[in-house]
């Protein structure tokens, strides 16, 4: 049984990118404070440092 899949908005995205560059902390005990997958911050951190992390999330599953 697949998981629900929780959506983060782009407010909360950005500041836990923010945080976890400022605060110093290793990516894995920034998801600990944070309560994050950490694949997901990686993915965040990836797409802020290409201009992306605005897209993040907005891609649609198609129909089949």
């Amino acid at each position: 049984m697949e998981l629900p899949r929780t959506q983060y908005n782009q407010e909360f995205r950005e500041q836990s990118v923010k945080y976890f560059k400022e605060s110093g902390l290793t990516q894995v005990e920034a998801v600990k404070r944070l309560s994050l997958p950490e694949r997901t911050l990686k993915n965040w951190v990836y797409a802020g440092k290409r201009g992306e992390l605005a897209a993040v999330g907005e891609h649609k599953k198609s129909a089949h």
